[in-house]
């Protein structure tokens, strides 16, 4: 029966066109690659080389369609082995992940006092993609996901838990420090320090902001001392103001929180996950509904 190493030369052979240039890729030898082509060609009953020129081997029609096929077979392989091995890494452990950072920093900030929760959750620090929340869970690389929308698909719950939206917090000596509320358009050509990935954010300020600069910093550390030695305003939000990096950003006292009043701001989240998992992941999402932060 033909193996899946068989199948990666085919493949191989076909994206490089030469068994010598396929044969240094997978780092094998000419020869052992030309006897498992050929045994491929036995296994399959039909010629899928066609060695009519001289010194010059090519793929037969059936050869071309064989590779693609194979193509298909590892990747469909590769599938299988990572949904098996991630259902075993999930094994016992609840992994949350978002597609944007406040929703994480909230369940963070609530599992600190649980000791349960402290133990059983693990946090995938890493944002996703929106469009690739579903997979994430089909393929048991999370046990629950937080997205910004509704997934309507009859394998998941998509159960809502409330809004994020944005406060600002201004140096004190900026004319609109003195306002209880601004607009997007009022922080026009302004410079803000911010957090490398924010998720749906990112779009949202930038599109709703007019002629403002967005200093995105990877490391958290450097961000709060920008914010501590220089007037650039910075973010907050509902979910991350009570927080402790949150309130040592605020501790120089040289900044504002102003409330940012604007219909755009705003970005409902909801708790997906796969209904075999709803026992585990139901009292999750339940208990951030419950306690999700109404005011900034």
């Amino acid at each position: 029966m033909t193996d899946f190493e068989e199948l990666r030369q085919l493949v191989a052979f076909q994206r490089f066109g030469t068994l010598s240039a396929a044969a240094d890729e997978l780092h094998i030898t000419q020869p052992t690659m030309t006897r498992a082509m050929r045994r491929l060609e036995r296994e399959v009953g039909v010629p899928l080389f066609d060695r009519s020129a001289k010194n010059r081997l090519a793929l037969t029609p059936a050869g071309e369609l064989a590779a693609e096929e194979a193509k298909k077979l590892l990747e469909a392989y590769a599938v299988f082995l990572e949904k098996i091995r991630n259902e075993v890494n999930l094994h016992n452990k609840i992994v949350v992940a978002s597609v944007a950072p406040g929703p994480l920093c909230f369940l963070e900030h609530i599992a600190e006092s649980n000791a349960d929760w402290r133990k059983a959750i693990t946090i995938h620090g890493e944002l996703i993609n929106p469009d690739t929340a579903l997979d994430e869970l089909v393929q048991r690389k999370s046990t629950m996901v937080i997205t910004d929308r509704e997934i309507d698909d009859p394998r998941v719950d998509s159960l809502y838990l409330g809004k994020e939206f944005l406060g600002v917090a201004i140096d004190n000596f900026t004319p609109i420090a003195q306002r209880s509320s601004v607009t997007f358009a009022d922080l026009a050509g302004l410079s803000f320090a911010v957090v490398h990935d924010i998720g749906p954010w990112k779009g949202l300020v930038e599109a709703h902001i007019p002629n403002a600069q967005f200093l995105y910093q990877q490391d958290l550390a450097a961000l709060e001392q920008i914010s501590r030695y220089s007037t650039f305003p910075f973010f907050y939000s509902n979910l991350t103001r009570r927080l402790r990096l949150t309130d040592e950003r605020f501790m120089t006292h040289t900044r504002t929180p102003i409330a940012i009043d604007d219909p755009a701001n705003r970005i409902d989240f909801y708790a997906t996950f796969l209904h075999s998992n709803r026992r585990v992941t139901l009292p999750i999402q339940q208990h951030l509904a419950q306690h999700w932060p109404q005011a900034a």
